[in-house]
């Protein structure tokens, strides 16, 4: 975990108070909630309102983030009996017993390098139920804070000279084969590209959108 997020963290930025409108799009398109009982994987939980929001909807979650701020701040802000707040980074986490039906990634394990991503994907497959979905979020190749940042060997960028960027470290960005690749295995239902484009500046802060389903 790199220690700028726990200081992102504490200067309150980053702590969102709203759900992302494309999860809550996703979550009910799913199928789940209402009285049927789910468990679902909060990855980089932040803040914590996206584990409450599938909490408050019938779900059973486990949420994790590197930044012990962050997992103690959202078990404050955001406390439910049926929330497991838990800190770890995404080469530690292990979801022992814990078996999902959902699960949620908006823009975390793309702040990490591709193999640390590919591996976490790969890990988590035996702790899918069959039919699983997932969603996850994560920047273009083609975003423009890309060519303001530095390739490191790991195949991260990192650096940042300025932009959406420069304050958090370590990223990746993915063609559309590199999201293929790391799905290897998932049954991939939809793949968006979300442009954001500044048209003063011309930045174009794009990223994709995944929507897939774990077939055992």
């Amino acid at each position: 975990m790199d220690n700028r997020w726990n200081q992102i963290y504490a200067n309150g930025e980053q702590l969102n108070r709203h759900p992302y409108s494309e999860l809550v799009s996703f979550f009910f398109r799913s199928g789940l909630g209402g009285s049927q009982k789910f468990t679902a994987l909060d990855v980089g939980c932040g803040s914590g309102v996206h584990s409450y929001f599938l909490a408050q909807n019938g779900g059973q979650v486990v949420a994790f983030d590197g930044s012990a701020y962050a997992t103690e701040q959202a078990a404050t802000v955001f406390p439910h009996e049926n929330i497991d707040f838990r800190v770890a980074t995404f080469d530690q986490f292990d979801a022992g017993h814990a078996m999902f039906d959902l699960v949620f990634d908006r823009c975390s394990t793309s702040q990490s390098a591709p193999s640390v991503m590919r591996d976490f994907y790969a890990k988590l497959k035996s702790s899918l139920n069959p039919g699983a979905h997932i969603f996850w979020q994560g920047f273009c190749w083609d975003n423009s804070g890309r060519e303001m940042g530095r390739e490191q060997e790991d195949g991260s960028w990192s650096d940042f000279s300025g932009g959406v960027f420069e304050p958090l470290g370590t990223t990746s960005f993915y063609t559309e084969a590199d999201i293929r690749t790391c799905f290897s295995g998932y049954k991939i239902l939809s793949l968006r590209r979300i442009g954001d484009l500044d048209v003063g500046s011309g930045y174009d802060h794009s990223t994709w959108i995944v929507e897939a389903e774990y077939e055992a």
